[in-house]
């Protein structure tokens, strides 16, 4: 089904987007510890499922 792939393809570029435009608006002490947990977080789910 090449839609899902690029359904897929589109949707982590778009989040990635959104997300580094709001740490960079925002300019909180508090954005790099969480972006870090966060990919702490799906790293550890990653190596879980594989």
């Amino acid at each position: 089904m090449p839609w899902v792939s690029r359904h897929r393809r589109r949707v982590p570029h778009s989040w990635f987007r959104t997300t580094t435009v709001q740490a960079h608006h925002r300019r909180s002490p508090a954005t790099i510890p969480t972006v870090i947990a966060v990919v702490l977080a799906v790293a550890l789910l990653l190596v879980l499922i594989f």
